[in-house]
């Protein structure tokens, strides 16, 4: 009885061991597969972060730079705003009111005290800026 339990227990540690190698060569076949990691679909491109307490944004003729930005919540994220560009540029989160227009060459500072988890999309109204976006993730 012994011998078979003792048997079983090989069996289970040889099968789990099978199992843990299968699944970290599948996380190591391509980036793709790296994880976590946002949806495409859900996110723009561009250079992401991942930020604690502070982040700066670059307002270019570009567009957003880093253009994906995720942070934990419960504490407040500094976001330092620097216009590099050659023309007037805004940035704006309609989830927390914030709604900014640079100069080039400007620079400003906004706090988002307290943040709640989810997705918020950042973007650009002024002239010439259209489709000029970003995305702000707050996760736990």
């Amino acid at each position: 009885m012994i011998r078979r339990l003792l048997a079983l227990a090989l069996v289970a540690i040889f099968i789990g061991a099978i199992a843990v190698d299968a699944a970290s060569h599948e996380n190591t076949q391509s980036p793709a597969n790296a994880s976590p990691q946002a949806s495409p679909a859900a996110s723009p491109t561009g250079r992401s972060v991942s930020v604690a307490n502070s982040v700066t944004i670059e307002l270019s003729d570009a567009g957003f730079d880093p253009v994906y930005v995720e942070s934990t919540n419960g504490h407040d994220l500094t976001i330092t705003l620097v216009n590099t560009g050659t023309r007037r540029h805004a940035f704006r989160i309609d989830r927390y009111d914030i709604n900014v227009s640079l100069n080039p060459g400007e620079q400003t500072t906004v706090v988002i005290k307290s943040p709640s988890l989810g997705d918020f999309p950042y973007y650009s109204d002024a002239p010439g800026d259209e489709g000029m976006k970003g995305m702000l993730v707050f996760y736990i």
